[in-house]
């Protein structure tokens, strides 16, 4: 090959790579394939350090031009979330959610975690139900945990419950088209709260039905969000798609997430051992971030989600 067009083979690579981060959404969603190719999407990430070597072994510039495109594409994407300061001053609220693991080997070490974090709100996906009772009742290792601290708790719903220090205002209803969810009005001492606990459809890249079936969920919650006229709104549970996921962007014009505007990092959360993807979020609005975290392991396979939240304009 002349010298001129050495390395051709690697900058081809790199633009490919380039061009796959920023037009990751326009790839065809057949059988879900789209949606599990964005949910790796930071993971691409990966590539370029070793288009980078084969550059400088090849020692070509042609190469090395090639390996710029797509490092500065991923920087772009991601490289702000690394760098981000959180906001400052008191919250008005703190909400935790904790996908807590219907395998949950320690239910009441898990509960001990959620409850020292002092969240106003507490949202728990996959609570267990009473081991002899099986009606949809939180198992009782985990309740007596909870409860003292919070005197309001959402009726029990098999997939879903919320623990409060403020009142709820009626009976929370479940969210047309969401199956394991809950939606109720909390009287905070900054005005009403529009609350969603969800927990959407397991994503499965090797069940294209199941895909499916989550996709319309979060259309469904999408259309509830529209269509609430709240001035405050808090999303919160295991959506069970990541931040890059295509099927986000149906609730993202409508609500901010805590992780992208107060996180610092990646944010992941699941497998807790050693998170890959964030399928859990606190998406809001009429708020402002000051501060998201992942928590530290607790006995579940996710990991827990902390957002400091200020009501706008106070």
């Amino acid at each position: 090959m002349s010298p001129r067009f050495r390395g051709g083979l690697t900058a081809a690579m790199g633009a490919t790579v380039a061009l796959l981060l920023v037009g990751h959404r326009l790839l065809p969603n057949w059988r879900g394939m789209g949606n599990t190719f964005d949910s790796g999407l930071p993971w691409l990430g990966l590539a370029i350090p070793v288009l980078a070597l084969v550059a400088l072994a090849r020692w070509s510039w042609l190469a090395l031009a090639g390996v710029v495109m797509p490092a500065v594409m991923w920087a772009m994407m991601f490289g702000p979330t690394f760098v981000r300061v959180t906001g400052a001053g008191p919250r008005d609220l703190r909400v935790v959610h904790q996908n807590v693991n219907y395998a949950n080997g320690d239910l009441a070490a898990t509960a001990r975690a959620l409850r020292a974090t002092d969240a106003d709100i507490l949202m728990a996906a996959e609570v267990p139900d009473d081991p002899v009772l099986m009606n949809g009742t939180v198992d009782p290792a985990f309740a007596r945990e909870i409860d003292p601290g919070y005197p309001y708790r959402f009726p029990d719903n098999p997939g879903v419950a919320v623990w409060s220090k403020y009142p709820v205002e009626g009976l929370p209803q479940p969210v047309p088209g969401v199956v394991r969810s809950r939606h109720a009005i909390i009287r905070t001492p900054r005005g009403p709260v529009s609350f969603y606990a969800v927990h959407l459809s397991s994503f499965r890249p090797d069940q294209p039905s199941v895909i499916a079936g989550r996709n319309a969920e979060m259309e469904a919650l999408a259309r509830a969000v529209q269509g609430d006229p709240s001035p405050q709104i808090i999303v919160a549970g295991d959506l069970n798609t990541a931040t890059t996921d295509r099927e986000l962007s149906r609730l993202t014009p409508l609500l901010s997430s805590v992780a992208d505007r107060a996180g610092t990092g990646l944010q992941f959360t699941w497998p807790a051992t050693l998170p890959i993807v964030r399928l859990d979020h606190v998406l809001t609005r009429g708020f402002t971030a000051l501060d998201s975290r992942v928590l530290p392991m607790s006995g579940s396979d996710h990991r827990a989600i902390l957002a400091d939240l200020k009501v706008s304009g106070h």
